[in-house]
């Protein structure tokens, strides 16, 4: 019997590597690993495990129709943060405001993704889409928060694939949580005081779900591609805490003492230097049901459990001693 074909789009990423190597473990499954550079360490490291790598650029959609052919499913992730960063970089090297690096990067990220969905939409043979998305700040908030553009453009893209509708009836939405590597989870030792603490203009009881993306991305993915039905909006978490209780378990995994100390988005942006781009959010978050209204369910309540390790477990593998001197 042949195998099914998935295309993992940003093969060698954090979330499409995940994706790559759980549909890597699954025998009836065949993965064309999708990749601006199939010369890379990364690349090169999928096609050992019998990955067929293969070129194409998000930019040039001509690229896209060879690997996207005969796919039965195909894991989409887009990237704003590859533009945002370089362009902001160059800004601030010019002394000038990073507001046009968000445009850039959200126009960039925008074409490309609507490069992906269109290309997708012509392939006979698909079965199941799946989207690695995040609400709209703007939506959220009724339109008092507008210059988180990492978000818009992700929710653009996500009405561009509601715009196709044979597309559309064979797509799933995976939503996911704060990275385990997220500065708001990992406390930072004040050089004058030796003292921990993270500083951070959310609440402290504020609930934020968490996910490791290079161990469990991939399976939440095969679960909406094998378990669950076309229209799924997964919220995609290991763990799902409050920030006072992720501080309190990065106590307890280090053996140092950490505080929770709430600011404002001002003193983050005034005092700190972090950029509208990213506090915007925050602010968003704060006063407003983010994912209001979308439909998601959560990993609970999927078909069939995903077991992942939490981010207590993920803490507990750490190299402390290392950790803690750098």
């Amino acid at each position: 019997m042949a195998k099914k074909i998935i295309v993992v789009v940003g093969a060698t990423g954090n979330q499409g590597s995940s994706v790559a190597n759980t549909f890597l473990g699954l025998p009836e499954w065949h993965v064309r690993a999708l990749t601006r550079n199939p010369s890379s360490d990364a690349a090169k490291s999928l096609a050992a495990k019998g990955a067929e790598v293969v070129q194409g650029d998000l930019a040039d959609p001509s690229s896209l129709a060879k690997p996207f052919e005969n796919a039965n499913a195909i894991f989409l992730n887009t990237d704003f943060w590859e533009v945002y960063r370089p362009a902001k970089a160059a800004l601030d090297a010019e002394g000038k405001a990073p507001e046009a690096a968000g445009i850039q990067a959200y126009t960039r990220e925008t074409a490309n993704g609507k490069n992906a969905v269109d290309v997708a939409a012509t392939v006979p043979t698909l079965e199941r889409f799946v989207y690695s998305a995040l609400g709209s700040v703007s939506r959220a908030s009724r339109g008092k928060y507008t210059r988180s553009r990492h978000p818009e453009a992700k929710a653009t893209i996500v009405a561009h694939i509601e715009a196709h509708p044979v597309l559309a009836k064979k797509a799933s939405l995976i939503y996911l949580g704060a990275y385990v590597t997220n500065a708001m989870l990992s406390p930072r030792r004040d050089p004058g005081t030796g003292k921990y603490a993270v500083h951070m203009a959310l609440r402290e009881d504020f609930r934020m779900p968490i996910i490791n993306p290079r161990e469990s991305i991939g399976p939440f993915v095969r679960a909406l591609v094998e378990d669950e039905e076309p229209g799924t909006k997964l919220l995609a978490y290991d763990s799902f805490l409050t920030l006072r209780e992720a501080v309190d378990a990065w106590s307890k995994a280090s053996g140092k003492e950490a505080s929770y100390i709430t600011v404002t988005t001002k003193d983050l942006h005034d005092k700190m230097g972090l950029d509208w781009e990213l506090l915007d959010a925050l602010d968003a978050v704060n006063e407003f049901e983010y994912y209001d209204g979308y439909g998601l369910i959560e990993p609970y309540q999927l078909k069939n459990k995903v077991q992942t390790k939490s981010f207590e477990e993920w803490l507990g593998e750490k190299d402390w001693e290392k950790e803690l001197s750098t």
